[in-house]
């Protein structure tokens, strides 16, 4: 006789231990989101924290800088108010300078020149410390774009040149002609070669001759030609006539 055995599965010790794994899982990840968000506020009071210290160190080193700006800008116009102390030159000065003193004088200015001259100096007496710095940085900007080199006649004809380039100051032989003026400035050009791409010449004369004075405004145009003809026309030159003018102190 055979027997055979019925294999009974009991359901329910099973979905216990299903319900108490699901449940240990569950607890896993709420403890696992907890120390989770714990962090995250961690974290955010952290950079809270250090945000609000880096605005601390911003909002102190803008008060600093505005109050050495403020104090800045209370030197500049002190010394702004110096300078403009030196504009205030008489009227008799200036047309001294700038007028010429006679209607045949070569070079000068013309009365629109003049004129502007005078306003530009009316201007300047009268305007902000802080506007006259301005005007002098704008014109040491300038500076910056161009070499200048003052050339000044003196009484005897000679012609000294100071370049900007290290402040040396050379004299020539009389100049006589437009040529010899020419010559004069290209062997003081090989001596002291421009740094910049342009070299503006400003020239005066003290009490010499028409001869050399013409020599000197006749030969300034001819520069920039023998430039051109002996190929280095890379640098240009450009010119401006200031007329007369006493016997500066060259040396300073």
């Amino acid at each position: 006789m055979t027997h055979s055995r019925r294999l009974t599965l009991q359901l329910t010790p099973l979905l216990d231990l299903l319900l108490i794994v699901m449940f240990a899982q569950y607890m896993e990840i709420r403890i696992i989101a907890t120390q989770d968000s714990e962090r995250a506020a961690t974290e955010k009071q952290t950079t809270q924290a250090e945000n609000d210290s880096l605005r601390d160190q911003v909002e102190q080193w803008e008060a600093a800088q505005r109050e050495a700006d403020q104090k800045r800008g209370r030197e500049v116009e002190q010394v702004g108010q110096l300078v403009r102390e030196l504009f205030r030159v008489p009227e008799t000065v200036i047309n001294k300078l700038i007028q010429p003193r006679s209607q045949t004088e070569a070079g000068g200015f013309s009365p629109a020149d003049i004129a502007d001259l005078k306003a530009r100096f009316q201007q300047l007496a009268t305007a902000q410390g802080a506007q006259i710095v301005d005007h002098l940085l704008e014109f040491n900007e300038l500076r910056k774009q161009f070499d200048i080199w003052e050339v000044y006649l003196n009484e005897n004809g000679e012609m000294f040149i100071k370049t900007s380039a290290d402040g040396q100051l050379v004299k020539t032989k009389v100049i006589e002609s437009p040529e010899a003026f020419v010559d004069s400035i290209m062997q003081a050009r090989r001596r002291f070669p421009p740094t910049k791409n342009t070299v503006l010449m400003l020239c005066r004369y003290g009490d010499c001759r028409l001869q050399h004075r013409l020599a000197m405004t006749r030969g300034l145009p001819a520069v920039g030609d023998r430039i051109r003809k002996d190929g280095q026309g890379s640098t240009r030159f450009e010119y401006a006539v200031f007329g007369y003018r006493p016997q500066p102190d060259l040396d300073q």
